[in-house]
């Protein structure tokens, strides 16, 4: 891993990505569950979950300097595969419920690389064509 540190553009700008992303479809599943089977407020329970998910998210990033995407990801669905037990704890069916959302994560894994094949296909045909017609342009 490249160890780039400081406000350039480049670290402001994949932070920003990264901030959007981890506030993704699986944390509203996850949201709807936690709201389904407890009665816990949905304020706290974000806030304590930041706090507690930050050395995770610390230690996801080692995995990955390490092991790399791979081990992420293997880290990652060890720690989902956690949160449907400790979810256990709140209610059976949120178990349940959650250990399914972490089989459609690993489901879109492992499909999105065929997905986008479609389209980087088609990007580097439009690709082509621009720089042979810049190419014609300038002789």
């Amino acid at each position: 891993m490249v160890n780039k540190l400081g406000f350039t553009k480049e670290n402001i700008i994949a932070s920003l990505g990264f901030a959007f992303f981890v506030v993704c479809p699986r944390m509203a599943g996850m949201m709807h569950v936690i709201s389904n089977y407890s009665g816990v407020s949905m304020l706290y329970t974000v806030l304590l979950g930041i706090v507690i998910s930050a050395p995770l998210l610390l230690l996801m990033v080692y995995v990955f300097d390490k092991a790399g995407v791979w081990g992420a990801l293997i880290f990652c669905v060890l720690t989902d595969f956690v949160s449907a037990m400790v979810m256990k704890g709140v209610s059976a069916r949120a178990g349940i419920e959650t250990f399914t959302i972490a089989v459609f994560v690993v489901i879109g894994v492992k499909i999105t690389p065929y997905i986008s094949r479609i389209f980087f296909k088609e990007q580097e045909i439009v690709d082509t064509d621009l720089n042979e017609n810049e190419i014609n342009y300038d002789n």
